[in-house]
């Protein structure tokens, strides 16, 4: 080794980070952490930007409630976010959210009907695709079907939290006191009626049905025989022919007939008021309702003491290849179009549906969840029990094809079988023309509001 000194060269990463440092060194001790964390702070990622998001909803107090809470983890979760909320009764919010939409003032995030999908979405632009957020937004929750009911033009305008379907449920108490099982088959069903009134008396039924329910009933029973959806969308038509209405009208008559429900002066003598709220469905004397499987714990609710409801098997027509269900989301979330921040919308919406903490926060309030990563938390609760939890299970074992045109449920589509059916309920019309009306002004009313 030669004895000749290396001359150092200097480090000036060290020089410039000592000179950096120098200022520090002339603070007083004290200050001297503080200084260190700014200095260090300079380097780090800047926090996110705040964000407010609105979100709108209907329904009671325990769905507020239950809404609220699953909102309150998700700010937890993502303190840059906070999340103003709007929420009514069902009562007027069509009104409302209509109105918002028209001014280009909706929420970022909303809860919407299945069948306002015509209303707003016809092209398929009505709102935010959410196959476009599928970042944030865990769609592989949810199965193709339930997908699809939310995709119009082939865009993904909404998601399904859950999915219902209309079915029958009876009370069993009663059935029993009459001497009967509850009905396993359409002709069960008729026998009933006859059985009740001289068993238990002229003002007990075996089921009973506004005519909104008639009409749905009257659809399964057409499906059923025919395997044909009753709106045909392209056609802006029904599917069916005037023999084919003449027979659903003649099968309200018959349950009237036949004491399988009561006449429409019978149910409006107990008052204008909703189904569960009547005197004889709470005391089990009217003995049945076809109701959606999402909404049958209300009805249960409010029954007197000791009776018992149970869900019976979903009567089918011999031959029927689809047993006619009115199956559709009970309720979908759409993402504004026009939102600022779609990003923090899909990231909320995703933490409802999908996420542990939310849906432990909304369990089956609003309806039994279609993600299966919902359904794999709420069963390791144990809270899949129950009529609607039952429902779900009937509907996977029935045959479940024929997809309804979201035109069954718009308002002035419904409203025309219902005017229909009440003629003839109050006897104004006879069976026959009935059938004419209901293939006639149906037809009318289909091509006004499908373009």
């Amino acid at each position: 080794m030669s004895g000749k000194r290396t001359r150092r060269r200097p480090n000036r990463a060290a020089a410039g980070i000592a000179l950096a440092l120098l200022p520090l060194a002339l603070l007083p001790l004290a200050l001297l952490p503080l200084a260190l964390r700014a200095a260090d702070a300079s380097y780090a990622t800047p926090p996110p930007q705040p964000v407010e998001l609105r979100m709108s909803w209907w329904g009671g107090n325990e769905v507020h409630r239950a809404q609220l809470a699953a909102i309150r983890r998700f700010e937890r979760r993502h303190p840059h976010i906070s999340v103003r909320t709007e929420y009514t009764g069902w009562i007027g919010h069509l009104e409302r959210l209509t109105t918002q939409i028209a001014g280009g003032t909706a929420p970022d995030l909303m809860q919407i009907n299945w069948n306002w999908l015509v209303l707003f979405a016809r092209d398929g632009r009505g709102f935010h695709d959410l196959e476009s957020l599928a970042g944030t937004l865990d769609l592989r929750q949810f199965d193709a079907r339930a997908l699809d009911m939310g995709r119009v033009g082939g865009r993904l305008n909404a998601l399904p939290a859950g999915m219902a379907a209309r079915l029958f449920y009876f009370n069993a108490t009663t059935y029993a006191k009459a001497g009967l099982r509850v009905p396993q088959s359409w002709d069960e069903l008729m026998a009933a009626g006859p059985l009740f009134r001289e068993r238990l008396g002229p003002d007990y039924y075996p089921l009973d049905l506004q005519f909104m329910d008639v009409t749905a009933l009257a659809r399964s029973w057409y499906v059923q025989r025919t395997g044909r959806s009753l709106i045909d969308e392209q056609a802006q038509r029904l599917t069916a022919r005037v023999e084919d209405m003449r027979d659903m009208a003649r099968l309200y008559q018959r349950m009237v007939d036949e004491h399988v429900i009561p006449g429409a002066r019978e149910r409006a003598a107990h008052g204008y008021v909703a189904p569960e709220e009547m005197r004889p469905w709470i005391d089990g004397r009217y003995a049945g309702t076809y109701q959606w499987n999402s909404a049958i714990g209300k009805s249960v609710e409010k029954l007197a003491p000791g009776q018992k409801v149970v869900l019976a098997p979903y009567p089918l027509q011999a031959g029927a290849r689809d047993a006619g269900l009115l199956y559709r989301p009970a309720m979908m979330f759409a993402i504004n179009r026009d939102s600022a921040h779609p990003h923090e919308a899909a990231l909320l919406l995703d933490f409802i549906l999908n996420d542990p903490q939310g849906v432990r926060a909304l369990g089956v309030k609003r309806a039994v969840p279609v993600s299966r990563r919902a359904l794999q938390v709420l069963a390791a609760d144990g809270l899949l029990a129950g009529l609607s939890w039952d429902g779900v299970r009937q509907v996977a074992t029935l045959p479940n094809v024929v997809r309804e045109s979201g035109y069954f449920e718009h308002a002035r589509v419904r409203d025309g079988f219902i005017d229909i059916f009440e003629e003839l309920g109050y006897g104004r019309i006879d069976v026959a023309e009935a059938g004419v009306r209901l293939h006639e002004d149906v037809n009318r009313i289909l091509d006004r509001v499908i373009h």
